[in-house]
């Protein structure tokens, strides 16, 4: 029986605007025009073995579904695997019904998982954190004004970060 260690993580990303000050003469209303949308976000569920090899999803948003598609996700990338122990932070989708009765799923075809949970606000005992960490200074260095643009930038900086090499 072949076992694999992961470790896993989410990494929410949101477009974040500067903010500035408009001066202008008390009797006249100030007037801007943007072209900024303040809800361009996404998430990437994302997970490192041993090797360094990452695997991940971009989704709108982070829940116990898109979570039960992470995990078909770890399976159809290593088939060769029957049991997967994944270091997971304590995030309340982790713990879902729907992840249970997926987990379920799974061990009905073969394939189990066992979660460690990492103690509250220990991002320093999970090493995706480290790979997270330029990945997110990265993307966040970008100019960005719509999601499109967002799903692009994240999917070229994870192949940038994969290239450079997995934390160590």
């Amino acid at each position: 029986m072949k076992v694999l260690v992961l470790s896993q993580d989410e990494k929410h990303i949101w477009v974040d605007y500067p903010s500035f000050r408009i001066v202008c003469p008390e009797d006249e209303k100030p007037r801007i025009k943007a072209n900024w949308n303040p809800h361009i976000r996404t998430s990437i569920l994302g997970s490192i073995d041993n090797e360094g090899k990452l695997v991940s999803i971009e989704e709108d948003t982070a829940n116990a579904e898109t979570y039960c598609k992470f995990m078909d996700k770890i399976v159809e990338s290593y088939p060769e695997y029957q049991v997967f122990m994944i270091f997971v932070d304590r995030a309340s989708y982790h713990r879902a019904k729907l992840v249970r009765e997926h987990i379920y799923e799974l061990r009905r075809q073969g394939k189990n998982f066992k979660f460690i949970w990492l103690p509250r606000y220990s991002p320093e005992m999970s090493p995706i954190e480290q790979l997270w960490k330029p990945f997110g200074r990265n993307v966040h260095s970008k100019i960005i004004n719509a999601k499109s643009r967002l799903v692009s930038v994240v999917k070229h900086e994870l192949n940038v970060t994969i290239s450079e090499g997995s934390p160590g």
